[in-house]
Formats: structure tokens, C-alpha cells, sequence
């Protein structure tokens, strides 16, 4: 079973609130890349990618030191919508993780 994205999500948005709102969707969308090429270093070369960590989402926002503020909505708000277009955007390409196969 898969772990939950909860975890990835909030880490990510912890990320995010360090940095200015008009600033966020532009951060996300780069560490949901980041972390998927991440992904693809870690299953060709069996260990984590040096800068952003073991492809999971949560380990990517990990990278950066990030202050510790705490959890703002809208932060929240800006990464679900990130993984939900990045995932749409796999289904529609029809490989990869796809919107379908890990929120419903």
C-alpha cells in the first residue's frame, strides 16, 4: 500500500510558505519535477539523488532549509493543485502516475 500523500503535501507546503505567495505555484511545480526526476535516479541508480533526496515529494521539500512558520491554507492549497495538474498531466500522456490511479 501506498503511503500517504498527505505527508508529501504538507511537507511540500511547509516549503512553500517560506516563500512569497505570488512565488508558489512556480516553487511547486519545480519540486514535483524535481522530486519525480529523483524518482528516476534513485530506480537506475539505487540510491538517493544527491540534491533532492529519494523521489517522494516530502524529501525534495525536505532539502531546503525552510523556516519554521507554521502551515498556511493557502500554501496547502498551491501544492494540491500542483500534484493534481502534474498527475492530470500523466494521464493525459497515459504513463506515470496518473490523477486516477492514487487519489481515487
Amino acid at each position: 500500500m501506498r503511503r500517504c500523500m498527505l505527508d508529501d503535501l504538507l511537507a511540500g507546503a511547509g516549503r512553500l510558505a517560506d516563500v512569497p505567495p505570488a512565488l508558489r505555484r512556480n516553487l511547486a511545480d519545480r519540486m514535483i519535477h524535481e522530486a519525480h526526476a529523483a524518482h528516476h535516479y534513485m530506480r537506475r541508480f539505487g540510491r538517493p539523488h544527491p540534491g533532492w533526496g529519494n523521489g517522494s515529494l516530502m524529501a525534495r521539500a525536505l532539502t531546503e532549509t525552510h523556516s519554521a512558520r507554521p502551515l498556511c491554507y493557502a500554501s496547502l492549497a498551491v501544492m494540491a493543485d500542483a500534484v493534481a495538474r502534474f498527475r492530470a498531466g500523466n494521464l493525459a500522456r497515459g504513463h506515470g502516475l496518473s490523477l486516477w490511479s492514487a487519489l481515487c
